[in-house]
């Protein structure tokens, strides 16, 4: 049994920005896609036309005319927000760091260095691994120089 499709069918507003998307090349290559798909879904071609004269798969065919239909030409342009990979440095650990290297250094030490605050870091438990840069970019970012 095959899907009843719906057909798309743009307003002349709708097909002037499309075009104008389609025409400047400073938009993102993604949105230029989208914007030819639905140019292309409003001009009556099939699905596989449309998949092969994009290099599109049926899941972007599809994902592209769902979103216009849910949410209309901006929706089905643009992209979602992605969450990202949360920061591994938390602002207690950052405390944490700066605290380290504004006390005494450890004896034998004149002062204290990226490799001695790292290590102070893995003993105390604080985190299992950490970067000598990403400690440096914490006291960057709080205005403390190690020299």
């Amino acid at each position: 049994m095959s899907r009843h499709s719906r057909a798309l069918t743009l307003t002349d507003t709708e097909k002037a920005e499309l075009l104008s998307i389609t025409k400047k090349g400073t938009h993102k290559s993604r949105k230029i896609i989208r914007a030819k798909a639905l140019l292309l879904l409003d001009s009556g071609k099939s699905r596989l036309e449309i998949q092969s004269e994009l290099g599109i798969d049926s899941n972007n065919y599809y994902k592209i005319k769902k979103r216009y239909f849910a949410g209309g030409l901006s929706s089905a342009l643009e992209e979602l927000p992605r969450s990202g990979q949360p920061p591994k440095i938390t602002e207690r650990l950052e405390a944490q760091i700066t605290s380290i290297a504004c006390s005494d250094a450890p004896t034998g030490s004149a002062k204290w260095t990226l490799s001695l605050i790292n290590e102070k870091l893995v003993t105390l438990h604080y985190i299992e691994t950490i970067s000598n840069e990403s400690i440096r970019q914490v006291l960057k970012k709080a205005g403390l120089s190690l020299g």
